[in-house]
């Protein structure tokens, strides 16, 4: 048989036995789930990492593509001002050139595509090769233009006119 104290000692590493199993489980769910927290912060912090990446990339091609984004936005008329600072410009490059410009009232349109236009009409007077060469001066013009029409018919033996429309891209318009 066995004896008592064989009996409480078996008791007493028993209940130590399964203390110790609670322990280490508990212990196991514990670092389980701080290490799940862990993670998520980790991610977290990788995510802002990467986002601080970005934005430091962000603000380096801002500062490099300035003079860019400069040139880009003086294709463009930004206000009503603009415009008739433009069409100003248009006029003197006709009287440089030798040719009478007569300007048609310019019109705000708003094209299927939301853009903003300032539609403008001229009419071009001098000898073909003047209004020929107006006329390629106007499609190369330094602003987001189209011409939309242009229609040409000899007036006298050296004398041309054409009717010209431009539309000139606008970003805003008061």
């Amino acid at each position: 048989m066995i004896s008592r104290k064989t009996k409480q000692v078996a008791i007493v590493a028993f209940v130590l036995l399964t203390t110790m199993l609670v322990l280490v489980v508990l212990g196991v769910r514990t670092i389980v789930a701080k290490s799940e927290d862990l993670s998520t912060q980790v991610a977290a912090i990788e995510v802002d990492q990467s986002q601080q990446a970005a934005f430091t990339r962000l603000q380096k091609l801002v500062a490099e593509t300035e003079v860019e984004r400069d040139q880009v936005r003086s294709y463009y008329l930004a206000s009503q001002s603009d415009s008739i600072d433009f069409l100003n410009y248009i006029e003197q490059l006709a009287a440089d050139r030798g040719i009478t410009l007569e300007t048609r009232s310019p019109t705000e349109v708003e094209r299927e595509n939301k853009q903003t236009y300032l539609s403008v009409g001229y009419v071009i007077n001098g000898s073909l090769t003047q209004v020929e060469n107006f006329i390629q001066l106007l499609e190369t013009i330094p602003h987001v233009s189209q011409l939309v029409s242009v229609k040409l018919q000899k007036q006298s033996g050296v004398l041309w006119q054409a009717d010209v429309m431009i539309d000139v891209a606008v970003l805003t318009y008061e």
